[in-house]
């Protein structure tokens, strides 16, 4: 019996409904955060819950999302899943699951997963999860891949359960190609269980409804968010803008560019004139370009409304075939995220005379910084996790960038504590680096110094995902870049991506780079770069270099008249 009447014209009957599904979400979120084996999802936070309609298309997802993972788990949905699996192939029961390149987020560690939510015999809804596995095989996670098969195990789209029972078959096939079988065993089942509790949660606000199904209500909720999209797109001048970027590449540099046409109540992006695709693992399929695409522009167009599918609908992109942003098939792409994490701040720059007061520097923290840890312990065991590591925010217009900051990903930081007891290293420093933030008027977050050092009486493979270590990080509307980042190994430079062998006692410094900073550095507020000083953020010769700024000079009391 229905409990509310649904008036999906009611625009807060219609927000109290979305707030309730994203709800859900969270529920499903909590699921999979706690049940989770492995620290890059229970403690990283790399994994989403998206609640889909029937046709793939998203309504709502968990608060605390990774923006790549809320935009790709549609596509894969509609774009391959409801094509290879249409609603007659399915019954209750029923878990899909693929890490295919191509379908899913880009690159084989993402396990993508739908549950089919049935009503009265009919497929309603779905229920999705991507999580990051923390080994699939092959190659270690590493940017020095040469192609797709050396970098692990491809699951093709598949049914993960048949009818509530697991796919004996598919997971021996798994636990007999990665190195950390029961942690992978272990979060795919947690995926699995929040899909469960996403499904439960879901039926019961149908019933709280009075639903049958949920078509009319994600067409009043898509509708909504693209009216207002598009009505933010129409107040921004029409127009062509253009920026680029160069960045570290691999062995040669990798050179970004963008073309953002802005129609009438549309907008699309062209990477006309970026670079080829390169033959080693930071190549980025459409699925993850687009994702950041659709991300920049959401920040900048409207961030308030509630995030759905009808966001995306007035948001294209292209980038030519055979270049970094669009490979051929079976391209090497495990760290594609060095490139990816890119694209945000290169829409920023285009886009910075058009909403200065939403632009913001290049971040340290795109990309994140990824130190992937491998080897195995005295009694011959296999141990393996890679720990994050972020550099700072790009400078905004009202304020400084901030410090140490994910961004465009969103993933946290497994604790030192639960770092260390996931691998055999110390962590002996984890800083911030003064002077590293871009000058501007707001300056850019600081980078940060850590260091580890083996613990182990074994040699350990470090394999190393960075960037902006050549190239820095750059300011916007007159502000200035931040401080390269560096690898040291005991102490001494050394080849920032890759793998790395750290010998028993030995030492690897790493220092991300410093956010570019907003606006004309000689602008910035006395006062601020007092603040800046006085906690050791910025350097006495910093601020003279790059501020202008010059001490006050001591107030001396006068001494008291004497009268005879």
């Amino acid at each position: 019996m229905s409990l509310l009447k649904a008036d999906f014209d009611d625009p807060i009957t219609l927000q109290v409904m979305w707030d309730r599904l994203v709800f859900i979400a969270d529920q499903a979120d909590t699921a999979l955060g706690r049940t989770a084996f492995s620290p890059i999802v229970r403690e990283n936070h790399d994994y989403v819950n998206v609640l889909l309609d029937a046709k793939g298309r998203a309504l709502a997802q968990c608060t605390w999302s990774i923006p790549v993972f809320i935009t790709t788990l549609p596509m894969a949905a509609q774009n391959y899943f409801l094509k290879a699996f249409p609603p007659e192939s399915l019954e209750p029961g029923d878990v899909l699951a693929t890490n295919d390149p191509m379908i899913g987020t880009g690159h084989l560690p993402d396990m993508v997963m739908l549950t089919p939510i049935f009503r009265n015999g009919k497929i309603v809804a779905y229920a999705g999860s991507i999580a990051h596995l923390p080994d699939i095989g092959g190659r270690p996670q590493s940017p020095d891949s040469t192609d797709m098969f050396e970098e692990g195990i491809r699951i093709p789209m598949l049914k993960l359960f048949k009818a509530g029972k697991p796919n004996a078959d598919v997971f021996s096939v798994i636990e007999a190609s990665v190195r950390l079988p029961n942690e992978v065993r272990g979060d795919i089942q947690s995926m699995v269980a929040a899909n469960e509790v996403m499904s439960r949660e879901f039926s019961r606000f149908m019933d709280e409804y009075g639903l049958d199904d949920c078509d009319a209500l994600g067409d009043a909720i898509f509708s909504r968010s693209e009216r207002h999209m598009r009505k933010a797109i129409a107040a921004w001048p029409k127009g062509s803008y253009k920026a680029d970027m160069t960045i570290d590449g691999f062995e040669s540099e990798v050179k970004l560019c963008v073309n953002v046409e802005v129609r009438e109540d549309s907008i699309h992006v062209d990477y006309t004139g970026t670079s080829p695709e390169v033959a080693r693992g930071i190549n980025v399929v459409p699925h993850y370009r687009v994702a950041h695409s659709v991300y920049a522009l959401k920040c900048l167009l409207d961030p308030d409304t509630p995030n759905n599918e009808g966001c995306m609908v007035p948001l294209t992109d292209s980038a030519p075939a055979g270049s970094i942003l669009n490979p051929k098939p079976h391209a090497a792409g495990a760290a594609r995220n060095l490139v990816g994490h890119c694209i945000p701040s290169l829409i920023f720059k285009a886009l910075q005379n058009v909403v200065p007061e939403g632009a913001m520097g290049d971040s340290g923290g795109a990309p994140i910084w990824g130190i992937n840890c491998q080897g195995k312990r005295s009694d011959g065991t296999a141990y393996g996790s890679a720990q994050n590591f972020h550099g700072g925010q790009g400078g905004r217009s009202s304020m400084d960038g901030l410090d140490t900051l994910s961004f465009p990903s969103n993933c946290r930081v497994t604790p030192i504590e639960m770092y260390e007891l996931a691998v055999p290293v110390l962590t002996e420093c984890k800083e911030l680096i003064p002077d590293s933030g871009g000058p501007g008027k707001f300056r850019g977050g600081l980078g940060q110094r850590g260091i580890i050092r083996n613990l182990s009486d074994r040699e350990m493979n470090i394999y190393l995902s960075t960037e902006h270590v050549k190239y820095p990080c750059l300011g916007v509307l007159g502000g200035q870049a931040g401080r390269n980042g560096a690898v040291l190994h005991d102490g001494q430079p050394v080849f920032p991506k890759g793998r790395l062998v750290l010998a028993p006692g030995e030492r690897l410094t790493i220092e991300l780079p410093g956010g570019g900073g907003w606006g004309d550095a000689k602008s910035r507020a006395r006062d601020l770069v007092e603040d800046d000083l006085k906690q050791g953020l910025v350097t006495p010769e910093g601020a003279r270099d790059d501020y202008g700024y010059e001490p006050r000079p001591l107030s001396v009391p006068r001494p008291a008249k004497v009268v005879a």
